[in-house]
């Protein structure tokens, strides 16, 4: 498949079907007013997060959005096929040490996802494996969106960039999948491969040194020189031109006037918030600052209150 040669018309087919869920109607005639919103690793109270089960049941709900992570990984004969996995190191998922690229060429190989002690373990997938799942989504009639969280850390992180937007592409998937990464070697490779795909940063504080790094800004406009200034506030942090970013939950509900500096001040498209606490449902004031973005990825707990909300069910 070949790539629009508009991404102008790229960008506006992605916004309208965005418009089209925003103003999606109740059972009861009024306007549901939230924003579109996606599964956080799929329905991972169904399945293993980020597994094919997960995914599956999300894309077949009433709300057929995801999210996901995916991070680098070659087969045996040497061909990128991608994993889809929250973390680069095996030990949280699998409880066992290495990358899972490292360690494996053989997808059939590798340990299964455990990483919800709860739930029965389940296979990893490829992020080609992935892609024809969306592919067979839209077959029979439902065009998803999905958010990418780029998670490579090796030394492969800019060819797998590059990949992803090539494998974007070749799918013709730029209207309704997106991707973010906290690593610049994962974005902008990216970006460079496919111009009209849809990149983003993140704004979140789960990591020590993050809590030095304003909100005003995402961890892709830390720069080399800055890392080694975040206690004085990351010196030498360069706005990186972003198409959208995505803010942790609790950070947004503390100042939710960062919608409207993002927009208006950093010019991003959209604006985006994700659940970090995945076991809490959200507050009637929470819910109604949620009304400021664009896009929310949700755990099950405010999945549900979202589908109910929307459905009236």
């Amino acid at each position: 498949m070949k790539s629009s040669k508009h991404p102008v018309r790229r960008y506006s087919i992605f916004f309208f079907l965005t418009f089209i869920l925003v103003l999606s109607f109740s059972p009861e005639g009024a306007a549901f007013n939230l924003p579109a919103a996606g599964w956080h690793r799929g329905d991972a109270a169904f399945a293993q997060e980020n597994s094919r089960a997960a995914l599956a049941k999300a894309l077949d709900s009433v709300n057929p959005n995801i999210e996901l992570d995916i991070i680098d990984f070659v087969d045996a004969r040497g061909n990128r096929v991608g994993l889809v996995s929250h973390d680069y190191l095996m030990e949280r998922a699998t409880g066992l040490p290495g990358a899972f690229g490292e360690k494996y060429n053989d997808v059939s190989e590798l340990p299964q996802n455990a990483a919800n002690p709860q739930l029965p373990p389940q296979p990893f997938m490829t992020v080609v494996d992935l892609f024809e799942l969306i592919k067979a989504t839209k077959a029979r009639g439902v065009t998803p969106m999905v958010s990418l969280d780029m998670k490579e850390e090796g030394k492969n992180a800019e060819a797998f960039g590059k990949w992803v937007g090539e494998i974007i592409k070749q799918y013709g998937y730029q209207d309704h999948v997106f991707a973010s990464s906290f690593f610049l070697n994962n974005v902008l490779p990216l970006k460079t491969a496919c111009p009209e795909c849809l990149t983003g940063g993140l704004v979140f504080n789960d990591h020590w040194a993050l809590r030095f790094l304003s909100d005003k800004y995402c961890s892709l406009d830390i720069t080399p020189v800055s890392q080694w200034t975040f206690f004085l506030g990351f010196l030498g942090k360069k706005a990186y031109p972003l198409d959208f970013v995505l803010i942790q939950d609790d950070i947004f509900f503390k100042n939710p006037e960062l919608a409207d500096y993002w927009k208006n001040k950093r010019h991003v498209k959209f604006v985006g918030v994700f659940a970090y606490n995945k076991n809490r449902a959200y507050t009637n004031a929470e819910w109604a600052l949620l009304k400021k973005v664009d896009w929310i990825e949700l755990d099950p707990p405010q999945m549900r209150q979202y589908i109910k909300m929307k459905t009236g069910k």
